[in-house]
């Protein structure tokens, strides 16, 4: 969750229009406190005012190419989305086996050593069980 970001400077700041429906979805993706499904996201985005399923995709799909938003393979097939670009280093992610919920790991947590030419990514994505469901 990021409470110092604001959604509209950031899409003022990139190339994208800043409609109401991409502030809506940024702002959301901004405000979560994990990685999100489309399906998930569209629900609570759904409690506030109406938005269809295409939207949503064209919306996500804007705002990851302009690198405000990361996507994620969540490991079980789908993806999720979480917060990029300014102020937003890459981080890595737990996969929680019961739950299902993707957690994004404070940058630095994992620490990956890779010296290879030509790498420009690594994504490291922990699979176990979290803290609320262990308890």
């Amino acid at each position: 969750m990021c409470s110092a970001c604001d959604a509209a400077r950031l899409l003022a700041a990139s190339e994208l229009r800043a409609t109401p429906r991409r502030l809506r979805v940024l702002q959301a993706v901004l405000d979560a406190e994990e990685a999100l499904a489309p399906p998930a996201l569209l629900a609570a985005l759904r409690r506030e005012a109406p938005m269809d399923k295409v939207t949503l995709y064209r919306c996500l799909e804007a705002l990851h190419h302009a690198g405000l938003i990361q996507r994620h393979d969540a490991g079980d097939g789908s993806v999720r989305y979480c917060a990029g670009g300014p102020g937003h280093p890459e981080h890595h992610h737990f996969h929680c086996l019961r739950c299902r919920r993707l957690l994004c790991l404070e940058p630095g947590t994992v620490r990956v050593g890779v010296d290879l030419p030509g790498v420009v990514h690594v994504d490291v994505r922990l699979e176990g069980v979290c803290p609320a469901c262990a308890s």
